[in-house]
């Protein structure tokens, strides 16, 4: 049985305007300036390191930031919603049979809370939450060995480029929602098996299986 894994942020929940506004709050602390409308932008061509660098964050203070950020992220978590559409998209994955579950770089507590809100939390079998960079790469590898899934039935639906990246590098089906942070332009340059528009189009490229990068 396919084992369909999702990313939260930007493809479950709704956070851009949350990130942003976060990324705003520390901008005194970490010594840069608040985004602008152009800013913002850019930064949705951005990896996370790239994001980084451009922020002018030195590697050092990484850490730092990622934690207060988390914690930033804890402070708004009223504020979350779930992505428009993807309540329906998420019931009709599991009433045909699909297994869902959840590889975040956000914190366990932070996802639990938001899936209990919205009353989805039973649909998922598990969620590893804290799972930053290369650590995507390594949990998805990790799964499929646990899972005893063949990784070509493995499925890592995500937002960004590095999303893209950790599916590919593991030789997971790799599905890049354009919903989220990083823009439909950038997302594509990276060959993702699916670039998808709107939820309900998760179930129908995989039980078709020609909805294709070309056509999406």
């Amino acid at each position: 049985m396919r084992l369909i894994v999702f990313d939260f942020d930007g493809t479950l929940a709704d956070s851009l305007s949350i990130f942003i506004e976060a990324t705003n709050r520390l901008a005194r602390d970490f010594r840069y300036e608040p985004l602008s409308p152009v800013q913002i932008e850019l930064m949705r061509k951005l990896g996370i390191q790239e994001i980084a660098q451009e922020l002018g964050i030195p590697k050092w203070r990484s850490l730092c930031y990622l934690q207060r950020f988390r914690q930033e992220l804890t402070r708004s978590i009223d504020d979350l919603a779930l992505v428009e559409g993807i309540e329906t998209a998420l019931h009709n994955l599991k009433s045909e049979g699909y297994r869902l579950g959840i590889v975040t770089a956000n914190s366990r507590r932070n996802v639990e809370y938001v899936l209990q809100k919205y009353a989805i939390d039973h649909l998922f079998e598990f969620i590893y939450g804290g799972q930053i960079l290369s650590g995507k790469r390594r949990t998805l590898k990790k799964l499929a060995r646990l899972k005893a899934t063949d990784p070509k039935e493995l499925v890592y639906v995500g937002d960004e480029i590095n999303d893209v990246k950790a599916a590919k590098q593991v030789g997971l089906t790799s599905i890049a929602v354009c919903w989220g942070f990083n823009d439909r332009t950038v997302l594509a340059e990276k060959t993702p098996n699916f670039l998808l528009e709107h939820p309900d189009q998760i179930l129908q490229s995989l039980s078709q299986g020609h909805l294709s990068l070309e056509s999406a």
